[in-house]
């Protein structure tokens, strides 16, 4: 296909989307492997529909692993309290926090001058 047609499909596609017709849009983007219409999609079926199964097919075509990861680690949770059996508790880890240069020098900034002020 070319880039006018697919341009063409997406813009179909994301009509469709808006006005509901979620079945149809699903196809058009999954023809054109448009990352953006599969992720909504995807996001519609998870958040909005409680349907993590079927949100998952979507999930993994745009390579969303951390949905994928999330959607399992639900699954597991469920299966434990279905067999009675609390699952561990896992430790939550955040990624390191990057923070602009120009933004920590203003931070540093502020400190100091706060503590102008104390004094």
């Amino acid at each position: 296909m070319d880039s006018k047609e697919r341009v063409e499909l997406i813009r179909r596609g994301n009509e469709l989307f808006n006005s509901g017709d979620i079945a149809k849009a699903a196809a058009l983007f999954v023809k054109t492997g448009y990352r953006d219409g599969l992720t909504r999609i995807a996001d519609h079926l998870f958040y909005d529909k409680r349907q993590p199964l079927v949100a998952l097919k979507y999930y993994r075509m745009v390579n969303r692993q951390d949905k994928v990861n999330e959607i399992f680690e639900r699954m597991v949770y469920a299966f434990g309290k279905l067999m009675g059996k609390e699952p561990p508790k896992r430790k939550v880890e955040l990624p390191p926090l990057k923070v602009s240069p120009k933004l920590k020098i203003l931070a540093e900034e502020i400190l100091r001058n706060n503590e102008a002020a104390k004094k």
